[in-house]
Order: C-alpha cells, then sequence, then structure tokens
C-alpha cells in the first residue's frame, strides 16, 4: 500500500546539492526531496508526499518523502549516452540514468576486460549503516591517513543521498564510496558488488575495504527475514574471487531482545549457515566482554572454516570515549550511545584493530 498527501511547502531546514529538507503543511510535518529526481523547490511550493511509513510508525518514517513537485519540472540538458545510460532504480517511475564505472561510456570500462583476482585482499562486511562512522574514526585514531573505501549494497536505502553519516564522509579526503545495483548516490556508481571490487582493486592499491548497507535495514523476527542475511553472499564472493571476508560482528549487551544479545544472530546465522568460504571474525575479549560472548566464542571456534580472531578489551576500550570526541555527530546505534552499549562498540573496534595489527597486503595488480 502507497498512501500520499499534497503539502505545502513552508520552510527549507537543509539545502544540498543532493537532497532538501523541508517543513510541510501536512503529513509528518517534514519532507526529503531527492535532487536527483526532482525541482529545486521554495517555500510555498506544494508537493505530494509518501507518508506510508509515518503512518505505520516505522523507522523509515521520520520523513516523508517528496514523489513530485506540482507545476514544476526537471529542467536541464538533454540526456545522452555519454552520460551513461544505466538505470537505477529500474521501471520505477524515478528511474534516471547513471554513468557506471564499469559501462561502456565510463573512462575506466577498460579495467573490466579481465578476470578479477583479489589475491587474499581483506574485504570487511558490515551489517548496520551505524557501523560505519565508527568504523571510519577509529581508523582515524589508529591511522590517521588510511584510507576506507566503502561499497554499499541495495538491501537496504536505495538513495544514499538521505544519509547524514554519507554526507560527512564524501567529503572527507581519505574516504570513497561505491553504490551498487539499485542504489545510487554514491561518489561512484556500479551495477555490482564484483565489479564494485574490481574497480577498487585497481584503482585504490591501499585502504580498508568494507561492503556495508545504506540506513534503513529492515527485519522480520523470523530466523533469515532481515536484510543482513546478504552477508553471507557477500562473504561468497568475496572468497571465490580470492579474498579473505572478514565479519565485523554485530553484538550487544543492552539489546532487550534475546537473539542479538552477545553476537547478534544477524552475524551468527549467515556466518554459520550460508557462508561457503573461510572467513575471518575479530571479537574482545575480557571480563565484560566474555560475560556476553562466551557461548558464542566457543560454538565459532569449532567451526574449522572460521577464523576466530580475538583482541583485548583493555586495548580497546581507550577507544571508546576517543571516538565519539572525534565525531561531529552523535555516534549510537538503535538508539544507544557508546556508553549504553559499550559491546556494541567493543566489536567494531576489535575488527578495526585487527585490521591494523595483521599484515597489510597491496594488492593493486
Amino acid at each position: 500500500m502507497l498512501l500520499e498527501e499534497r503539502v505545502q511547502v513552508t520552510e527549507i531546514i537543509e539545502e544540498t546539492d543532493e537532497i532538501i529538507r523541508m517543513k510541510t503543511s501536512g503529513g509528518i510535518g517534514k519532507a526529503i526531496l531527492y535532487r536527483k529526481l526532482h525541482p529545486k523547490v521554495i517555500p510555498g511550493d506544494w508537493v505530494n508526499v509518501n507518508i506510508t511509513a509515518a503512518v505505520l510508525g516505522l523507522g523509515t518514517g521520520g520523513w516523508d518523502i517528496v514523489r513530485s513537485v506540482v507545476d514544476k519540472t526537471m529542467v536541464g540538458e538533454s540526456v545522452k549516452k555519454k552520460h551513461g545510460h544505466i538505470m537505477k532504480p529500474r521501471y520505477l517511475s524515478d528511474q534516471h540514468s547513471l554513468l557506471t564505472v564499469e559501462s561502456p561510456e565510463s573512462k575506466h570500462h577498460s579495467l573490466f576486460q579481465k578476470k578479477l583476482m583479489l589475491e587474499g585482499r581483506k574485504v570487511f562486511l558490515c551489517e548496520l549503516h551505524s557501523m560505519l562512522p565508527i568504523v571510519y574514526f577509529l581508523m582515524k585514531i589508529i591511522k590517521e591517513k588510511e584510507p576506507l573505501v566503502v561499497i554499499f549494497s541495495d538491501e537496504a536505502s536505495l538513495p544514499l543521498a538521505m544519509s547524514r553519516h554519507l554526507s560527512y564522509l564524501n567529503k572527507q579526503s581519505s574516504f570513497f564510496s561505491i553504490s551498487t545495483g539499485q542504489a545510487f548516490g554514491a561518489q561512484e556508481e556500479s551495477i555490482n558488488i564484483v565489479t564494485a571490487l574490481q574497480y577498487i582493486n585497481e584503482v585504490f592499491g591501499e585502504g580498508m575495504v568494507l561492503i556495508t548497507l545504506g540506513p534503513g535495514v529492515v527485519g522480520s523476527n523470523s530466523h533469515y527475514g532481515y536484510s543482513g542475511l546478504a552477508q553471507g553472499n557477500w562473504a561468497n564472493m568475496v572468497g571465490a574471487l580470492g579474498g579473505k571476508p572478514v565479519w565485523i560482528p554485530r553484538m550487544s549487551g543492552a539489546d532487550s531482545r534475546e537473539r542479538h544479545q552477545g553476537i547478534s544472530h544477524h552475524t551468527l546465522t549467515p556466518l554459520t549457515e550460508l557462508t561457503l568460504t573461510e572467513s575471518v571474525v575479530p571479537i574482545p575479549v575480557g571480563n565484560y566482554s566474555d560475560k556476553w560472548l562466551k557461548e558464542s566464542r566457543d560454538f565459532l571456534s569449532e567451526i574449522d572454516y572460521i577464523d576466530l580472531q580475538t583482541i583485548s578489551e583493555e586495548k580497546l576500550t581507550p577507544y571508546l570515549e576517543e571516538v565519539q570526541r572525534l565525531s561531529p555527530f552523535p555516534l549510537t546505534s538503535m538508539g544507544r550511545t557508546i556508553d549504553k552499549d559499550p559491546l556494541f562498540f567493543l566489536g567494531i573496534a576489535a575488527a578495526v584493530q585487527w585490521y591494523f595489527d595483521s599484515e597489510h597486503h597491496s594488492c593493486k595488480v
């Protein structure tokens, strides 16, 4: 079901090259407009907004979404194939053409005429969008100039411009993003995760490579019904191409739901049931961590294709205050800050610390 309402723009809250956030006369009272899809608006304009998520009270309902601007159309130069002909999101009214890195019109097209060989390169797998800035700021603490290269899959948000995290990170010189599948709005576009990896392997000889989702992951309180199940596919692709998948474990000591306590089943299920390749899983160890992780750690240590790597909690704890101090915005996950759920942050810190502790491997071919 789709619910729509016509509302008037009353105030512009934020305007960038990618997005306009506005106050409106109806719906939830505020809306997002994606500038790649719709013309610019000013106070007094009328827009049609999708109010479905807000009516249902969902997490994706924090903003209404502009579907069309009344009596205005997109104005610009005519569409030419040299500007890219790959359509995203295909067969929706908002489909639009993009230049992807592997497209025949791209200057990078020649890079994709051979097989990809990752040759042991580490590729990190990250379920939650809230993990991404934590990874970035931890890297700045440990080794300031180390680049972070991020591939966005399309199991969650398709328009990445709605992410405030990504808006900030895309402006940082040591950060690069590429969107895949039907997702769009990163610094570069690609058709799938494999060609995104191929582009990164050719262009970025060094740096941490990470595959993740945009905001808006979903779950259904069922064994397999959630966005993060895709991590199993990512791991298998990386392993098949000669790379080494490294899982950033989702952990919690504060979540009221038993399935997310300790190491979340959102990590354990795709890792232990759907993964067919050797995987590295860094986890923290210490008095606090052991309280939550001992049972799952013993379980994972018995699986022969899992390389369980333990990092001292004592080594990681000093990062927690420092990482929040470094961030210009609050670092939270599921509404919880570092002090409310330190285990969540320790899990991410363990993966980042392991990356720097392990031998760096440059795979530029």
